[in-house]
């Protein structure tokens, strides 16, 4: 994770899973440092997450059947760097597998730093589109 574009990837496919699979957690712990927030924007609301709450609410939709698979990919990227600080703005789409039929899509606003020649996720806030807003098809200029 020593550059913004793997730490970035790495978060989309740790996400990623097949049915009968979950996340892979161990692998969310070495991209968001200790203390990451999150926070999902959609029309229901505004959630906001630790790494722990995160994960059991993610886990909850898995074994409810609400979730059996999961795939999301970035359909483009906005970064804007100051040395060892970064802000990625990511637009995504999330599909049940990889070749399915697109579920979602919606924008992923992610604050990184570099620590020890390594950068991590230390904020992500998401908004799917919903009823009044879309994403564009490319990053605003």
């Amino acid at each position: 994770m020593n550059d913004l574009d793997s730490i970035i990837a790495a978060m989309y496919e740790s996400v990623c899973f097949e049915p009968g699979q979950s996340v892979d957690w161990k692998r969310q712990e070495q991209i968001f440092a200790p203390g990451a927030r999150m926070v999902r924007v959609n029309d229901d609301g505004v959630f906001e997450f630790d790494m722990d709450s995160y994960r059991v609410n993610f886990e909850s939709m898995i074994t409810s059947g609400e979730m059996p698979s999961f795939w999301e990919g970035e359909l483009w990227r906005e970064t804007r760097q100051f040395d060892d600080v970064a802000h990625v703005l990511s637009a995504y789409e999330t599909r049940r597998t990889r070749n399915g039929p697109m579920l979602n899509r919606g924008v992923n606003s992610i604050q990184l730093f570099r620590r020890n020649g390594r950068w991590w996720i230390s904020a992500m806030i998401w908004r799917r589109e919903g009823r009044a807003i879309q994403i564009p098809v490319a990053p605003p200029r």
